[in-house]
């Protein structure tokens, strides 16, 4: 089953491997919305000036992907919950998505997909009201080492180191030692 990458994703992935929106080996696709906050949100100008040389690599799943009125449905829900102030039960928090979180929320819904995020309200919120399932940044990485279809290299750990300077969302504890594991490689 394709995974559904948000921003954060795409972000932390896009330079490890080019070409995980381009090749169906990697199980990756991403929506109009994340692809328009990537290259037209000022933050991510600042942050990630390199991000526009991936933009012809970004590429929205616009045949899978369709907003018919079962994805209409599924938004309008999402926005009701929000606006009715659903409360996260592991933060004792109401929700706050924004608008492409609820547009990547609709379509994990409408299509069944799992998602890559590192938003913790945005995972809490599919997994407590839908149970849809998250796979971090790294879970991803590990999943392409052991399929051998990514092999790491000094390079490539570089961009990971990279991931704390870019104050990137810390990943699962478990994800690293797995990842440990697989290349013999520290992480961070």
């Amino acid at each position: 089953m394709p995974i559904l990458c948000d921003t954060c994703t795409v972000l932390m992935l896009i330079r490890i491997v080019p070409d995980m929106f381009v090749d169906a080996k990697y199980g990756c696709l991403t929506i109009t919305e994340v692809h328009n906050e990537v290259f037209q949100t000022q933050k991510f100008k600042n942050k990630y000036p390199w991000r526009t040389d991936y933009k012809s690599k970004i590429i929205p799943n616009t045949s899978l992907l369709q907003k018919d009125a079962s994805f209409n449905i599924a938004f309008g829900v999402i926005e009701n919950k929000i606006y009715d102030g659903t409360i996260n039960r592991l933060t004792g928090r109401y929700f706050d998505l924004s608008y492409v979180d609820k547009s990547v929320a609709a379509y994990a819904i409408n299509y069944n997909l799992s998602i890559s995020t590192s938003d913790n309200d945005l995972m809490n919120f599919l997994k407590q009201e839908f149970d849809i399932g998250n796979r971090c940044p790294l879970e991803i990485i590990n999943t392409w080492l052991k399929g051998e279809i990514l092999i790491w290299n000094d390079g490539l750990h570089k961009l990971i180191k990279e991931w704390v300077i870019d104050e990137e969302p810390e990943q699962p504890r478990k994800a690293k030692k797995e990842f440990e594991r697989i290349t013999g490689y520290r992480f961070i």
